[in-house]
């Protein structure tokens, strides 16, 4: 019987990880458009899946699942002859990280020219080595900017994205807040759509500014705050300027990019903004 076998270790807990691969919604975003999933044994879903052209719908049933150590669960082609069987085991590893190993074996029964174990070997070193590591492991985003302004007028434009730096982010973001220490931070978009909800953690008026937010845009009362974080510190010098420092995350690595571009586009208004204003 074939057997594809491939190990990787993530920056991430077990837990998250088990979560990455049976919770539905997390799963369309590193894997397939799932139809559905539950980690329990006999659950049937199906997804598609494209090579030159051609759609096949592949069709699972879960034969193993014990959180967060291990799931199994058939593998085959609607319409297409033979079946496998793909394993998932986790272990903890250093420094709150896990070890995957990831196990298919059957590839050998399926007869279509498209089913070989090259092409797993390729198709899932891909899913585990780039889209899985980008889903789960996490960064954060760092930018700083001279600024030839006083740090009153700095500290302004900071506290006021309306219709300013906020133009950087999706077209446009207002913020609903009072800055002060406890108090709610909500960003909606030029719709009035709620992005972002978060709370001031700490505030030193011009000098830094620290918020922390929901993993939720709509939390629950006693919901706990997420990783995300937004932390900005005003550097002073000698000759009056000062640096602005910005510091955003943490956010998974295939998101950073997008971030970053935005927060660069930011930094730049706000140093403009002040400069002009001094």
């Amino acid at each position: 019987m074939s057997l594809l076998v491939i190990e990787r270790t993530y920056r991430a807990p077990v837990e998250k990880v088990w979560e990455a691969l049976t919770n539905k919604e997390q799963m369309k975003e590193w894997y397939f458009d799932v139809s559905d999933f539950k980690p329990e044994p006999g659950f049937r879903f199906h997804f598609t899946g494209e090579n030159e052209g051609i759609v096949f719908r592949h069709e699972c049933v879960v034969v193993e699942a014990r959180k967060p150590e291990k799931l199994s669960y058939t593998w085959r082609y609607d319409g297409y002859t033979g079946e496998s069987l793909v394993t998932f085991e986790l272990f903890k590893a250093e420094q709150d990280s896990t070890r995957l190993k990831l196990t298919h074996s059957g590839t050998d029964t399926f007869t279509h020219p498209d089913f070989d174990k090259a092409d797993f070997t390729t198709g899932w070193n891909a899913i585990l080595g780039d889209s899985l590591r980008n889903f789960l492991e996490k960064g954060d985003i760092k930018k700083s900017a001279r600024i030839n302004a006083p740090a009153h007028i700095i500290w302004d434009i900071l506290l006021h994205p309306d219709n300013q730096w906020g133009l950087a982010f999706g077209g446009g973001a207002t913020v609903e807040t009072n800055w002060n220490t406890g108090s709610t931070v909500i960003w909606k978009d030029t719709a009035g759509n709620i992005g972002a909800n978060g709370i001031v953690e700490t505030i030193q008026p011009e000098a830094s500014l620290h918020i922390r937010y929901y993993d939720d845009i709509r939390p629950p009362a006693g919901t706990p705050l997420g990783d995300y974080a937004e932390q900005f510190r005003l550097e002073p010098h000698p000759d009056g300027s000062h640096t602005l420092h910005i510091r955003a995350g943490l956010l998974s690595k295939r998101d950073i990019p997008f971030h970053t571009d935005m927060w660069e586009k930011a930094i730049v208004i706000i140093k403009d903004l002040a400069e002009k204003r001094k």
